[in-house]
Order: structure tokens, then sequence, then C-alpha cells
């Protein structure tokens, strides 16, 4: 399947396209804005685009969506966002997404999004009209304290999309202790995938300061 990724969060985009091509998928373009993203569908003709809906931005995603849909009716839409509110995911089924789920989804559901959108099919998140959501319309949030300095500190490289190597390496661990910590932050955020935990960090900010320092990577997820 040919793609092109869109969300502002370049550092995410390049660990889910990197996931997407180890599982046969091409990825044409990542881009972080809803203008390029237009442009990018324009220059590559993908089977689908992944588009990112950002609170406060949600306008500008909406826009290229419709854009998509009425310019080049050949690329399907897959809103991926982290806005849960049934208005926003009917507001990107009116823009002609053929799918909407939130950011915090694991990456097989985001996989299978993809494969049933690309096939002409829809793929709504629970968030969507018709289906309940607990009190104010959002998952609930994630107690930060519930994590240690030290797990907190392997969630933002995770976020910098390091490599466990590269971790291990730079906190002066073993991989085998570092993945300890990787199945307790999976464990504890209740994700199913580093994305998924990646994700859920960006929008909840559950990393605090663990070290104080910025921490830099690529987007490996290994």
């Amino acid at each position: 399947m040919r793609l092109v990724l869109c969300d502002g969060n370049r550092i995410l985009c390049e660990a889910l396209a990197a996931i997407l091509e180890a599982r046969g998928h091409q990825v044409a373009a990542i881009t972080t804005t809803p203008a390029d993203g237009v442009g990018a569908v324009a220059a590559h003709g993908p089977d689908v685009v992944l588009l990112d809906l950002r609170r406060g931005d949600s306008a500008g995603g909406l826009a290229a969506a419709r854009t998509i849909r009425q310019c080049y009716p050949g690329t399907a839409v897959l809103v991926l966002s982290s806005l849960t509110e049934r208005a926003a995911c009917s507001a990107a089924r009116r823009a002609g997404a053929g799918g909407f789920l939130g950011k915090d989804q694991s990456v097989d559901r985001i996989v299978t999004a993809l494969e049933v959108i690309a096939t002409g099919g829809a793929v709504f998140d629970p968030a969507g009209p018709g289906h309940a959501r607990p009190a104010g319309g959002r998952r609930p949030a994630f107690p930060p304290c519930a994590l240690t300095p030290r797990e907190k500190e392997v969630l933002r490289r995770i976020v910098a999309g390091q490599s466990t190597v590269q971790m291990a390496d730079e906190m002066k661990i073993t991989t085998s202790t570092l993945r300890t910590y990787v199945k307790n932050v999976l464990t504890k955020t209740g994700s199913h995938s580093r994305l998924q935990a990646a994700a859920l960090a960006a929008r909840q900010d559950l990393t605090g300061d663990a070290t104080g320092q910025d921490v830099a990577g690529t987007p490996q997820l290994a």
C-alpha cells in the first residue's frame, strides 16, 4: 500500500513510517502541515493519507481532508487524532474521511484500518456518533505519578524515537534492564506498543522532567 503521512509531530510520524514500511507498505512522503500533506498527495497519488487532526488547528486538517477527497478521489483519508470528542469524529466523516482513530490506538489497529479504508471500507473510532465514552468524552487520563523517575526517562526516550541499544547505552544499563523498564512503561500506560505509549505521553504529558535535559534520538522502535 502506498501512503502519505501528515502529522505535526515529525518524530512520531517517522516512527510510524518505519513500522509501516517494515510491514510491507510504502511511505511515499512524510509531511508536517495540512498544506504539505495535500501537496504530497498530488505529487505521489497514494492509496491512503494518514492525516493529523490537532486541537487548535482542526480546521486546517479538515480542510485538507475535504480537498483531498474532492480533488484526488483515488486517495482515501484516515484521520489519526489526539482529539477524542464525538464532534471531531463527525466532522472528519463529513469532510470525507474514510476513518477516524485516536492516536492511542495500537499499531495493529492502525494497520487494519488502513487495509479496510484502502479497499473502500470505513473505520471510525468508538468516539464517533452512537458510541459511548466515559464521562466527558475522553479516555481516562493515566496518572503520571504511577511511573517511577527512571520509567519517565525511558518514556521520554521512547517519545524521542531512540532505539533500545541507544537508550541502554546513554542510560548506562544493560539492554535486558532497559527492556524491563520498557515493559513496565507499556504495562502501566496500558499501551500495546512504544508508538502508542509515545502518543499517549504526548497527549497527557506523562513524562515530566525526568532528567532535566533534552533527549536526542532517531525514529527507531527496535
